[in-house]
């Protein structure tokens, strides 16, 4: 199996990914970075150009393999659903010519529980729904899906671009719609979604974890008591928005992702 991940930024995140793998997946795998980073000055590197060289340093270091995705033309193309939908189709081409089981994780999702693979493998993808155009518009979500290459049918209906009303990944609803019939084509991922979730939906399993629940607890972007932060399947936390869509400023992501650190790792 390989875990991929596309980066565009902070390489913090990449060590909390290799290490927290190392801790949790319960199965042989092997972990590609796609980087994605802008070689220009960029609201999603935060003017930084030197962070596309650090994010290939860091992958040699750690001896992971890292590969380039051409985002040049993203000088222009400054929407982030389409630059993101530009960097999973080129990572679903790479999936088609190397078939294999794929986890992909966005550049800030994270295992903080055991993981190995027994609740997907028995499909053909697993994926996040998400629902747009009041709900007549089902597709996957572009930060954590489960796909088996091998398994999976109509690849050619693939396709991660935008579509009207939906973000990246809405011209999946056509895979989607062809193959929601079979019983064993689709396992539907569970999440605690932003904004939507307290303390008192926190996983059983994760209760005795208190330096993730006070990071989570403490997350500054919380609001109305309500976490910013999301938990999928149990198993996986979104630290949410680490791509800067938001455009923020990025020391507020880098400080934050330290304290991640802190609470991920030992």
């Amino acid at each position: 199996m390989k875990v991929v991940t596309s980066v565009v930024n902070n390489p913090i995140f990449i060590q909390i990914q290799y290490y927290t793998l190392q801790k949790y997946m319960k199965c042989n795998y092997e972990f590609i970075v796609f980087n994605d980073a802008k070689s220009f000055p960029d609201y999603s590197n935060g003017g930084d150009i030197n962070v596309k060289n650090v994010i290939e340093e860091l992958c040699k270091k750690l001896h992971i393999q890292c590969i380039d995705i051409p985002n040049q033309h993203h000088v222009q193309q400054t929407d982030a659903s389409t630059r993101t939908a530009d960097s999973m189709n080129f990572i679903l081409k790479y999936q088609k010519v190397f078939p294999d089981k794929y986890l992909l994780l966005d550049s800030d999702m994270f295992l903080i529980d055991d993981f190995d693979l027994t609740d997907y493998e028995n499909y053909d993808c697993s994926i996040v729904l998400q629902s747009r155009n009041n709900f007549k518009t089902n597709y996957f979500w572009n930060g954590l899906y489960y796909f088996d290459i091998h398994k999976m049918n109509n690849l050619q209906l693939l396709n991660w671009n935008c579509s009207p009303g939906c973000d990246t990944g809405g011209m999946t609803q056509y895979w989607l719609s062809n193959n929601s019939q079979n019983p064993n084509a689709i396992y539907y991922i569970k999440h605690l979604s932003s904004g939507d979730w307290d303390e008192s939906k926190i996983p059983e399993n994760l209760k005795d974890n208190s330096k993730l629940i006070h990071f989570i607890k403490t997350d500054p972007r919380n609001q109305n008591g309500k976490f910013y932060s999301e938990i999928y399947d149990n198993k996986f936390l979104h630290y949410r928005a680490g791509g800067n869509w938001e455009k923020k400023n990025m020391n507020i992501h880098v400080a934050l992702s330290i304290k991640l650190r802190q609470s991920l790792l030992d």
